[in-house]
C-alpha cells in the first residue's frame, strides 16, 4: 500500500524565517525534503506539505519556494501539493493571493490560531474570507488549541458551514500534562 504523508513540514532557513523555533534546539538547523525521505525510507511514497509557522513576512515566500518543488520526486517521495498559509483576518492583498496559490499548487489553506488572539475567528473579516477559501473549492485546517475547541472553533464552524475543515492535530490535546478533559468536552 501507498502511503501519503499529507502533513509534512520543512525548514529551509535560507530563504524563509522560523523565530518560533528560537530556544529550540533539536529545530535549529534545516530540515530538508532529502532529511525526509532518510527518516521515512520508502514507507512514505508522497507528500502534501504542510505551511510551517514561518515568521510573517515570510508566508507567501514559503508558498512560492514550495511551488517549486511539487511534481518532484527526492529519494523516492513525491510532493503532490501544498497546504498553504493564508491570512483571512487581512482584507488587503486576501483575493490576490487566494487567486495566486491556485497557481502554486495549493490544496488547501492553513492559518494557525493558537497564536493571535481568540477574537481573530470571530470577525467578519475572517470569515468571509473564510467562505471565499470554501467557494475556491479549497478546505481550511483549523490549528486550535483545545481550549479553543468549543469556545472559538464551533462558532467559526457555524459561520462558514458551506467550507470545509481539517481539524490539525487532532485539537492538541494536553497529552504531556496527561489533562485529557477539555479536548474530550470538545
Amino acid at each position: 500500500m501507498d502511503m501519503i504523508d499529507t502533513h509534512q513540514h520543512l525548514i529551509l532557513r535560507d530563504r524563509i524565517g522560523y523565530a518560533w523555533t528560537e530556544g529550540m534546539p533539536a529545530l535549529t538547523g534545516d530540515f530538508t525534503r532529502a532529511d525526509y525521505a532518510g527518516l521515512v525510507a520508502g514507507r512514505v511514497t508522497a507528500t502534501i506539505f504542510m505551511e510551517t509557522g514561518v515568521d510573517d513576512a515570510d508566508y507567501q515566500a514559503e508558498a512560492r519556494l514550495v511551488a517549486g518543488m511539487i511534481g518532484q520526486s527526492v529519494g523516492g517521495v513525491a510532493m503532490l501539493g501544498q497546504i498553504a498559509s493564508i491570512r483571512p483576518e487581512v482584507d488587503a492583498g486576501f483575493d490576490a493571493w487566494l487567486e495566486e496559490a491556485q497557481g502554486l499548487g495549493v490544496v488547501g489553506f492553513r492559518r494557525i490560531l493558537h497564536v493571535v488572539p481568540d477574537g481573530v475567528s470571530a470577525a467578519e473579516t475572517f470569515r468571509a474570507n473564510l467562505r471565499k477559501i470554501g467557494r475556491a473549492g479549497l478546505p481550511f485546517d483549523l490549528n486550535f488549541l483545545s481550549r479553543q475547541l468549543i469556545p472559538v472553533g464551533v462558532p467559526l464552524l457555524r459561520a462558514c458551514p458551506d467550507q470545509s475543515f481539517v481539524l490539525d492535530h487532532c485539537g492538541v490535546p494536553e497529552v504531556a500534562a496527561g489533562d485529557w478533559e477539555v479536548w474530550k468536552a470538545g
